[in-house]
């Protein structure tokens, strides 16, 4: 008996050991945004957010979901996509693209505040006094999804946050180096033309609504890492040769 348990223990310390360094699931927290009329289609590529309320969050507490709103700098997004030449139903994936890169665009150029503090639209000269979260935009896909629908996919990059927040949304996605972005403009009640006109155009810009999300603050339970496993498999590979070894010797008995 006291043969198998030394047999056993290195297979129960190495299993200890793969639960131990394997990462734990976390399940992500996120919060939407979003309004109507608080976009603005451009001439020329541009576009042109406006402050809008945070319209929901994932499970937690705290104030983010009535008190805080969501601005982001206005772009070019031609600039970003890399042509004027589009139609509807075109995809372009895989730009990468900060819009920091862009002369206009400061840095950091997203923001949550609990700040309405221009109403009219975004302060392109800097971002608000206070605020809860920061971040710069990186663009990695936009499609052109209908007439009057856009969508954008990216991540936010160089992430700050107030530290006295009293949102668990904000104290949970402060873990992360990025979080993930995404938003949709849309038809609006003061929508005036068919976006993709307006953006080709010289001095057209009509209303568009909006609607994003910002998730991250988890992943997915990882496999262990190749030195854990193979700690595994040598403890395995052990048990079995003792097995072997406790067959012969009973064998020769």
């Amino acid at each position: 008996m006291g043969l198998l348990h030394k047999a056993i223990r290195p297979l129960l310390a190495a299993l200890l050991v793969a639960l131990v360094l394997a990462p734990l699931g976390a399940s992500a927290s996120s919060f939407t945004f979003g309004g109507d009329n608080s976009f603005k289609v451009q001439s020329k590529g541009k576009v042109n957010p406006y402050q809008s309320g945070v319209t929901g969050s994932s499970s937690g507490t705290g104030d983010l979901v009535t008190d805080y709103y969501v601005g982001l700098y206005g772009f070019n997004l031609f600039d970003a996509i890399g042509t004027s030449d589009v139609s509807v139903g075109d995809s372009f994936a895989g730009l990468n693209y900060s819009i920091s890169d862009q002369r206009s665009v400061k840095d950091p150029n997203f923001y949550v505040t609990s700040d309405y503090f221009r109403k009219q639209g975004p302060d392109k000269r800097h971002i608000p006094d206070s605020y809860e979260m920061a971040g710069s935009l990186v663009l990695d896909s936009v499609t052109f999804d209908s007439p009057y629908e856009i969508t954008l996919k990216g991540y936010l990059t160089d992430l700050s946050f107030n530290d006295s927040t009293g949102s668990a949304i904000l104290q949970d996605l402060r873990g992360s180096e990025t979080v993930d972005f995404l938003l949709t403009v849309s038809y609006a009640s003061k929508t005036s033309g068919e976006f993709i006109p307006v953006l080709q155009s010289k001095h057209k810009s009509t209303w568009a609504s909006m609607s994003g999300s910002i998730s991250g603050g988890g992943s997915p339970a990882a496999a262990p890492e190749p030195g854990t496993l193979l700690l595994v498999a040598s403890s395995l590979g052990g048990l079995a040769a003792w097995r072997r070894r406790k067959k012969i010797v009973s064998a020769r008995a």
